[in-house]
């Protein structure tokens, strides 16, 4: 039954994109033909260009934001649309400039920091990108578990203790405003992990099994950390409540490929550790 109504969803879906994108291209074609009357339209310009970024031709958008800057019109608008197409351009020097003058006039713009942070952590500047991106949570009015993950990354691709550390925090900081969020905690035990600090990698991999209603996973990655530290005892421990979790399913969600995949790597994993 549930395929029955997944497939009619899934063609529904794909017919949706393709009507969209299909409906960008006459909206383009449409506006081409205004230009074409009216060339001396610095707003129809504008008008084209974000049809086009849209559309992700991101060359043309780039001309069209140009032209209307050309044609008099040089607001916050054209500017930040001219960053964004030269960011998608890999012109990152140019947008960070554009959005360097911007943020002189308006620090608070979380826009124009999120762009500005991902300008820096393309250009490896990643102390700069985890500043600005610590901006966007200071100055967002909503709390996104996504601003927090965009900070912590750029921290921690810093390599550097005090980086570490403050990307770790970052993500504590997310967890005390949002609540148990499982993609906080999955980040924090894989920053661990990298680390090599599997003490911290078990302590918050123990807190998302009892934050998670499906705990099979949580408890095999659990047994990874634990054969990562060579505590094997426990992760053959960590294995035997994975199988436990796993048996307690319904019989048509084990039967699935992906589950039956699942405890495939479970048998194995637990044959290798016996082993040792």
């Amino acid at each position: 039954m549930y395929c029955r109504l997944l497939i009619p969803l899934l063609i529904l879906s794909f017919n949706t994109n393709l009507n969209a994108h299909g409906d960008l291209h006459e909206r383009i074609l449409r506006a081409t033909e205004e230009i074409a009357i009216h060339p001396d339209s610095a707003s129809l310009y504008i008008k084209r260009g974000k049809l086009y970024y849209q559309h992700q031709k991101y060359e043309n958008s780039l001309f069209d934001f140009q032209t209307s800057q050309k044609l008099g019109l040089d607001n916050d608008v054209v500017n930040f649309y001219l960053a964004k197409n030269h960011f998608q351009l890999s012109n990152f020097e140019l947008s960070k400039k554009i959005m360097l003058r911007m943020l002189k006039s308006n620090n608070e713009d979380i826009n124009y920091q999120k762009l500005l942070a991902q300008v820096y952590k393309k250009l490896g500047n990643y102390k700069k990108s985890a500043k600005a991106f610590e901006k966007v949570i200071l100055h967002s009015n909503k709390v996104l578990p996504e601003n927090f993950i965009d900070a912590s990354n750029a921290w921690f691709l810093t390599k550097t203790k005090k980086g570490i550390e403050r990307s770790q925090n970052i993500l504590i900081q997310g967890i005390e405003k949002l609540g148990n969020v499982i993609v906080l905690y999955d980040l924090l035990v894989s920053n661990a992990i990298e680390i090599k600090d599997y003490s911290t990698a078990l302590k918050y991999q123990e807190k998302t099994i009892d934050i998670s209603h499906r705990k099979e996973r949580a408890y095999l990655k659990l047994a990874d950390i634990y054969i990562k530290q060579k505590t094997y005892k426990n992760a053959l421990l960590a294995i035997s409540e994975a199988e436990f979790h796993y048996k307690k399913l319904p019989h048509r969600i084990r039967n699935t490929k992906f589950m039956r995949e699942f405890y495939s790597e479970l048998r194995v994993k637990k044959t290798e550790i016996t082993k040792l």
